[in-house]
């Protein structure tokens, strides 16, 4: 009898693994910086007011909801023809997005007024989201059709977290850097230039590399919109994922970004402190990469992502005790472990989600199913920042002071550690009671085995 951790088969060549990977090095190397970065490069370098950053995070979250299920509705509206893919064309549409996008945000000048620094801030957040959006609505859905195993799933996902990791960690470094300090503008600009170029070439090299199945679409139809939303909305488990996808992306998505406060502020520590910390920590990532794909092996998807969530938990409760340099990172270390938990096992279990849905239904529509969980899901980190930018301002914090108020350090450690402990322990409960799981699981991977037979062969 199949146990819910049962391993089928239907592998995937680590070359093809590989192109995954550089592609997504490629974005996380922009989008690093756009998460890590340009926060604390608004508020303290180009003297933007925060609440205004946290505002204009409010309007790009409503465009985050809405152009996510266009994309995703259209990009499975096209169907293949004699034999070619229909995904790697919109990944090939999507860089120009992401690299134009990217390039609007980072050359700013305090001495621009703030209305035109508003505009710009939006315009390119959400030129540079349409990209993301295309790319990621696109390649996740070929990462979860081209096979059905839960390990082989987690597995792209690892080597793909590797070359993200190895290319992703200098994008990473730059703000910790750079960012704490008095660093010149034009230094800043010269920096955030050669990660846009590195960055987008690195994406057209790996999308270059990836192929599809010939036969992976075929017996495919796309069905009337109206159908799908009806059908998803139907589901407890598409309900429960997309609850649960919006509490998890809200608190990962926000780390680096409230990190730098973290350690400047509320920390005392120098860019160069925390630069060496994290490069020491480095090789704890890659081994964590391992030990969740163990892991995963022994307690299955969901139990394994629920034991890596209670990490989480323990980094952020930590956090809230804290403020000693050697401790923060201690329980900084044991978030990112917890991120790499949830960015691992999230594809595998969105995977189980999106079988379900052609299990019960006969159709996939793999990027309408992203669209439409996105109006829900993508306007978390909005939400998120939003709410630490509002705390921070509220409890009085200064872009342009050197040395923050007991008050407003108070604010900082409220805005990066409670708030995202609130979301990690209700997303904690969810998944703990989540519809797809035990036999239920166990009789969809037999059925979805078969199918994958005749797709794959």
């Amino acid at each position: 009898m199949l146990k819910e951790n049962s391993t089928l088969s239907h592998s995937i060549p680590f070359k093809q693994k590989a192109c995954y990977g550089i592609s997504m090095a490629g974005l996380t190397f922009m989008a690093a910086i756009i998460d890590g970065a340009m926060l604390k490069y608004y508020t303290d370098f180009i003297l933007f007011p925060a609440i205004l950053f946290g505002i204009a995070q409010l309007f790009f979250g409503i465009w985050n909801s809405i152009n996510d299920p266009l994309i995703g509705y259209y990009s499975d509206k096209k169907m293949p023809k004699d034999g070619k893919g229909k995904r790697k064309v919109w990944l090939y549409r999507s860089i120009p997005f992401m690299g134009c996008g990217y390039f609007f945000l980072i050359f700013m000048n305090p001495t621009i007024p703030h209305l035109i620094i508003f505009l710009f801030l939006l315009a390119g957040l959400a030129i540079f989201d349409t990209g993301n959006a295309i790319f990621g609505i696109n390649r996740t859905a070929l990462m979860i059709s081209i096979t059905d195993d839960d390990k082989e799933r987690a597995s792209l996902v690892v080597v793909s977290l590797i070359f993200q990791t190895i290319v992703g960690i200098f994008a990473y470094l730059i703000p910790i850097i750079f960012l704490i300090g008095t660093t010149p503008l034009w230094l800043l600009y010269v920096i955030f230039t050669v990660v846009g170029i590195i960055g987008t070439v690195n994406v057209f090299i790996g999308v270059m590399g990836i192929k599809e199945p010939p036969k992976l679409y075929e017996k495919h139809v796309h069905v009337n919109l109206k159908k799908i939303l009806k059908d998803y909305f139907h589901s407890k488990t598409f309900i429960a994922y997309t609850i649960f996808s919006f509490l998890m992306n809200g608190v990962t998505s926000t780390v680096v970004t409230f990190q730098l406060y973290y350690f400047e502020d509320v920390i005392g520590s120098t860019g160069t402190e925390v630069a060496l910390v994290s490069a020491l920590i480095l090789p704890i990532s890659f081994l964590s990469y391992y030990l969740i794909q163990i892991v995963n092996k022994k307690l299955g998807v969901r139990k394994a992502l629920l034991f890596f969530m209670g990490l989480h938990v323990m980094g952020f409760f930590g956090l809230l005790l804290t403020r000693m340099f050697i401790f923060a990172v201690i329980f900084y270390t044991i978030i990112n472990v917890g991120n790499a938990g949830f960015w691992i096992l999230s594809l595998p279990l969105f995977g189980n989600v999106i079988d379900e849905y052609e299990y019960n239904t006969g159709n996939r529509n793999e990027g309408t199913f992203m669209g439409i969980q996105a109006i829900f899901i993508s306007p978390s980190k909005s939400i998120m920042i939003f709410i630490f930018t509002w705390i921070i301002t509220l409890m009085g914090y200064r872009g342009e002071a050197l040395v923050q108020t007991e008050q407003a350090i108070l604010g900082i450690q409220l805005g990066a550690a409670l708030i995202p402990l609130f979301f990690l322990i209700a997303a904690f409960i969810i998944l703990l009671f989540f519809p797809l799981r035990g036999q239920k699981l166990i009789e969809l991977k037999k059925a979805m085995k078969k199918i994958y037979e005749q797709r794959l062969e």
